[in-house]
């Protein structure tokens, strides 16, 4: 069960992550230029890298970043925010912080929803060929972590 509840915890990581303060303006600008972590042999870090977003893409991908900001924000308590930072900025990992949040199962629901509908809206905000683009970036860094 808790195998299961992985691949929904990464994604509400990396959803709450933009709660505890990546500044939306830098995080637009990084999304459309490649990114400059690079691996030992050369080859960006991240699954954007490469994909030239309009002005109009960036402005959806804002929105729903703030959108999805606001409904975490709302799952979480001011407590477990705290403790998720707190965490963080004493170096510990990702699933340690997730873990010293104490979640109920009901909030582990519903932020499986929300990533979900995130997920699903930004899909929507690419086109096929940039869709195509970020899943062979995702699999160059999976062949690069193996």
């Amino acid at each position: 069960m808790q195998l299961k509840l992985l691949p929904i915890l990464a994604g509400a990581i990396a959803a709450y992550s933009l709660v505890v303060g990546i500044p939306l303006a830098a995080k637009a600008e990084s999304l459309s230029q490649p990114s400059p972590t690079t691996s030992g042999q050369g080859q960006s870090q991240s699954p954007l890298a490469g994909v030239k977003l309009s002005q109009q893409q960036q402005d959806q991908l804002d929105q729903i970043r703030s959108n999805t900001r606001t409904q975490i924000q709302k799952v979480l308590t001011s407590e477990q925010q705290n403790r998720y930072r707190a965490a963080i900025q004493s170096g510990q990992g990702q699933q340690a912080a997730v873990a010293a949040m104490n979640l109920s199962e009901n909030q582990k629901k519903q932020l499986q929803q929300i990533v979900q509908s995130a997920r699903a809206q930004t899909t929507a905000v690419f086109t096929p060929r940039q869709r195509q683009q970020i899943q062979q970036n995702i699999q160059k860094m999976r062949q690069q972590n193996q």
